[in-house]
């Protein structure tokens, strides 16, 4: 830090307090992030188990397209510091998710009628909610830990 030895004390602190504003904005990023995907799942959760053929046979193409766009603006808006909460929290959030959304998909394809009566909507929803829980829980805790600093 040679460029950096003549810094007052004033100088140091603005430079301090941008370091913390950057990590701090990045954490409610990825916070928005998971809340994003957490939507996008649960919107095609919804329309998969819920939805009439003709909107379950789009629902798969409309669920790639949308995370397609939503990681694209991901990696071009993407932060180079991290909060240390969202560096810990995203791997286990993501393996979650991986396993909620992958029993999701078997209670789709065994447990699921092709034609579900009205008795099935509380399930379909329990399921849904429980597909998308990682994601939400992640971002809640993200949001809570950058609102305390």
């Amino acid at each position: 830090m040679p460029e950096h030895d003549d810094l007052s004390a004033e100088a140091a602190l603005r430079e301090v307090d941008r370091a913390q504003s950057a990590v701090r904005r990045s954490g409610r990023r990825g916070a928005i992030f998971l809340l994003s995907l957490w939507l996008i799942s649960t919107a095609y959760w919804l329309a998969a188990l819920l939805g009439t053929e003709a909107v379950q046979d789009y629902s798969g193409l409309g669920l790639f397209l949308v995370v397609g766009v939503v990681l694209g603006a991901r990696l071009v808006f993407r932060e180079r510091v991290y909060s240390r909460l969202m560096s810990r929290i995203i791997y286990p959030v993501t393996g979650a998710f991986v396993g909620t959304t992958v029993l999701a998909s078997l209670y789709n394809m065994f447990l699921h009628p092709m034609e579900p009566g009205p008795g099935w909507v509380v399930p379909d929803v329990v399921v849904t909610l429980i597909a998308g829980a990682p994601l939400l829980y992640g971002a809640v805790r993200v949001l809570r830990s950058e609102s305390e600093r």
